[in-house]
């Protein structure tokens, strides 16, 4: 028999021996904010050096370095200001304050655990680790949170979006608004505008999401459209296609939902009426009456909501995410043209020559082009009010997001501290106030977690100024 063989095994067959998780993130769909805590390939400083270079942060570059101490800040702000409120005796240790990245992510790899210390001391550093850990998830998402076009494009695309649907909101003699089209209008109860999403409401939503990265946000930037009835809501929606403000071959069909009006029940209701017209049953106002009494809602709302898990499942609403083409001068291409203008103007020769070499535009294009995502929103007056003033508040929808990041972010804080929580997306009910008025200078906060939402006389000045933000 051959005897046993304690210790290592040799590197032959050590190399069989794969760290599972990190596989799994590759090639098995999980999250590498799901990874029970940081896998590098070796141990040590210089490792994490270059695991954070080749994630995309050389320390030795002081652009770089200040980024990732930003970044930590942050992160460190956004666990202390997000996360912990409400964890009575729960705090970041006051170490971490000063601890340098690298440090901090050899901690998060189990870098130096003491084997072989007392439990007390184990559970020191497994506390210490585990805090790492969370930290480190904050600053991948708020790395992925800093989009450039975000940043330096942001007030610009959202005013040429945001123009379309302005130009198609009109106001009647009395002051009442309405949704133009070519051959109707829709009177509206309000229209709203989205206001920016601030960094830490960006982090609490990519947070929630499989692939944590800010270009699986759809909703950077939004509007909604409040109408009386769910009939209105649909045509709402055709008005917005007939007057080419949303283009329908650019939606996103994924993002598209109907939680307000169970189509094919209307369809086969409108067919009902206008039989019994031709029958000569009705005349045409009790027609038209009886169309817009129909208020059907899909029977399959759980399968549509599926998608965000921290919705009231009583929140009603047409909603879809469409694209449009954006397009800017490139600043390079034109600060590049114009000096060689003033090389041209003051060289000569071989001067100007090399001058022109070097500010060639070879490659550079005049302009740059993109198709950028927004969110539409439509509603009836009776859901609005169920959303904004009943169970289905924002309040409590924010409340169920922390609830769930914090569970994501620090599951094995929680775990050492004896604070673990389930993960709280259980969807309530919304009981809305019947015959509440809507008072039209509020900024009401809705359930779907659409942030406080300007007003159109607001947006129009605001677009006028080139404002926004």
């Amino acid at each position: 028999m051959t005897p046993a063989r304690p210790g290592p095994l040799p590197p032959v067959l050590q190399r069989y021996v794969f760290s599972w998780e990190t596989m799994h993130t590759i090639i098995g769909g999980r999250s590498a904010i799901d990874l029970s805590h940081l896998r590098m390939a070796g141990s040590g400083v210089h490792e994490a050096y270059r695991f954070l270079a080749r994630y995309g942060y050389d320390l030795n570059d002081p652009g770089h370095a200040r980024d990732v101490e930003h970044i930590r800040v942050e992160a460190l702000g956004f666990v202390r200001g997000v996360l912990l409120p409400g964890l009575d005796g729960v705090q970041v240790p006051e170490s971490f304050d000063t601890l340098p990245v690298l440090e901090l992510l050899c901690l998060a790899a189990g870098d130096g655990r003491p084997e072989g210390a007392s439990a007390s001391d184990l559970r020191v550093f497994d506390l210490n680790m585990a805090w790492a850990c969370a930290v480190l998830r904050v600053m991948h998402t708020i790395a992925h949170a800093a989009n450039y076009f975000q940043a330096n494009y942001y007030k610009e695309i959202r005013a040429r979006i945001l123009d379309r649907f302005v130009a198609q909101v009109r106001t009647y003699p009395d002051g009442s608004q309405y949704l133009h089209a070519k051959s109707f209008d829709v009177p509206l109860v309000r229209f709203e505008v989205k206001e920016a999403k601030p960094l830490r409401s960006m982090v609490i939503k990519l947070l929630q999401k499989q692939e944590n990265v800010a270009y699986d946000m759809f909703d950077h930037i939004g509007v909604r459209i409040i109408v009386g009835s769910p009939v209105d809501a649909l045509f709402a929606v055709r008005a917005l296609r007939e007057e080419h403000t949303i283009m329908y071959p650019n939606i996103k069909p994924t993002r598209s939902r109907n939680t307000l009006l169970d189509l094919e029940a209307y369809d086969a209701h409108v067919r009902a009426c206008l039989l019994r017209y031709t029958a000569g049953e009705t005349d045409e106002f009790d027609c038209v009456r009886e169309i817009h009494a129909f208020s059907c809602t899909p029977t399959d709302n759980d399968a549509q909501t599926e998608w965000n898990p921290y919705s009231s499942d009583k929140y009603r609403s047409i909603q879809f995410t469409c694209r449009q083409m954006i397009r800017f001068e490139n600043p390079l291409h034109a600060r590049l043209t114009a000096a060689q203008a003033v090389a041209r103007k003051h060289l000569h020769g071989e001067g100007l020559r090399e001058m022109l070499e070097t500010l060639s535009l070879s490659g550079i294009e005049p302009h740059i082009e993109f198709f950028f995502p927004y969110e539409v929103q439509v509603m009836d007056i009776a859901s609005y009010r169920a959303a904004t003033e009943g169970r289905a508040s924002y309040a409590e929808y924010k409340a169920r997001q922390i609830a769930s990041v914090r569970q994501r972010v620090m599951p094995r804080v929680l775990q050492l501290l004896g604070r673990s929580e389930g993960p709280a997306t259980g969807r309530v009910g919304a009981v809305g106030k019947a015959g509440a008025r809507v008072p039209s200078s509020a900024r009401p906060l809705a359930a779907t977690g659409l942030l406080p939402m300007t007003s159109l006389e607001e947006l129009q000045s605001l677009i006028a100024s080139r404002e926004l933000s």
